[in-house]
């Protein structure tokens, strides 16, 4: 029954031995084969074997698959936890393609030094300029003017250090000490119009201007050309006589004989101030017809304006002096971007572009 119903069950069974001693022979040969090359190339016999014994226990088969279990830990779990970090970071400022490629500033930080990307700089910059009365516009303004002074300052190179720029920032957390339970609103604000104006510059005759500007000035802003030179030309007399209403417009500050003679003798040790009178060795060189006092002699040294101020802490250089008494006019430079005159525009619909144009004169605003 079993040939009638499988004719050729013998002869398979005959061909199935057949065919496996077949095989068994062509594995000898092929194995001699193997010895015999092994025998001529013994510099490379230890590799190949090792390679012959993986693949025979399937060691390739099972490192496909380690890899692929790698692969998917990479895509899944390890980018996105660097990124989580990077955002989560405290003295990061947020991820985007510029933070990875494009000029860089190297920034100081207490533990050393870290690369941050223009835009990120901007915002630690003007977090550290930043009021809590500041406007948006004003902010994207203020942005706009930080990042034209630091691609300035960079020229044609790739990354700068935040020593040369000179400018005073605050880092994260900085910012979460100053700022304490407004901290994640104040921050969105300024970051939110930095990263609003992209990669916006002011430049004048093609060049980027240097973007000097004030938080409170005096009724008018200064002459560029006057005080500066030609290369200033921009920066043209702008009225603000709001800012006459600005809290900060009139300080006075009063100084003893010890505490003035200390602070002019740290700047300059040959001074030659008379410990017993030095209000009396203080003598105006020069100002202007507001006030800006552009020279001032103080007992054997002859200064400007904007380095005594500096030199005392004063607001500004519109200053007045009598008796230890010193009152002064504005607070900044006194040139520029008024950024109180700035705010009242914003509240009154102006745009950033209506700021910039009405402090600078004859400039444009372009994407860097």
């Amino acid at each position: 029954m079993r040939s009638a119903s499988f004719p050729f069950w013998g002869k398979k069974r005959g061909q199935n031995k057949k065919t496996k001693n077949f095989v068994k022979n062509i594995t000898i040969r092929q194995e001699n084969r193997w010895e015999k090359w092994n025998s001529e190339n013994q510099d490379e016999v230890g590799l190949f074997r090792l390679d012959e014994f993986l693949i025979k226990r399937g060691f390739f088969a099972d490192m496909k698959k380690i890899l692929t279990v790698i692969l998917i830990f990479c895509i899944y779990v390890a980018v996105p936890a660097v990124i989580t970090l990077s955002v989560n970071s405290d003295d990061s400022q947020g991820v985007s393609q510029e933070n990875i490629y494009g000029p860089r500033v190297n920034v100081k930080y207490k533990n050393g030094t870290k690369s941050v990307s223009v835009n990120e700089y901007v915002t630690m910059v003007l977090a550290k300029r930043f009021e809590s009365g500041d406007e948006t516009e004003t902010l994207k303004a203020m942005g706009i003017m930080i990042r034209t002074d630091i691609y300035r300052v960079m020229g044609d190179e790739m990354s700068v250090d935040s020593e040369t720029l000179g400018m005073e920032y605050f880092t994260k957390n900085v910012m979460k000490n100053e700022w304490g339970n407004n901290f994640e609103e104040y921050y969105n604000h300024v970051n939110d119009s930095v990263m609003s104006t992209g990669q916006m510059v002011i430049t004048y005759n093609n060049n980027l201007i240097d973007a000097k500007y004030s938080r409170v000035c005096n009724e008018k802003t200064l002459s560029g050309t006057e005080l500066l030179g030609a290369d200033y030309a921009y920066l043209v007399p702008a009225d603000c006589p709001e800012d006459m209403t600005s809290p900060d417009f009139l300080k006075t500050e009063e100084y003893s004989k010890k505490q003035f003679v200390k602070k002019i003798n740290t700047a300059y040790k040959d001074s030659g101030l008379d410990e017993n009178n030095p209000f009396g060795d203080i003598q105006v060189v020069s100002q202007t017809n507001m006030g800006y006092v552009t020279k001032i002699q103080v007992g054997n040294v002859v200064m400007s304006g904007d380095v005594f101020a500096k030199i005392l802490g004063l607001n500004s250089p519109f200053f007045a002096i009598k008796d230890g008494k010193i009152t002064t006019k504005g607070k900044g430079s006194g040139f520029g971007v008024s950024l109180y005159t700035a705010n009242i525009m914003a509240r009154s619909g102006s745009t950033y572009e209506d700021i910039i144009n009405k402090f600078y004169s004859g400039v444009a605003i372009v994407s860097r």
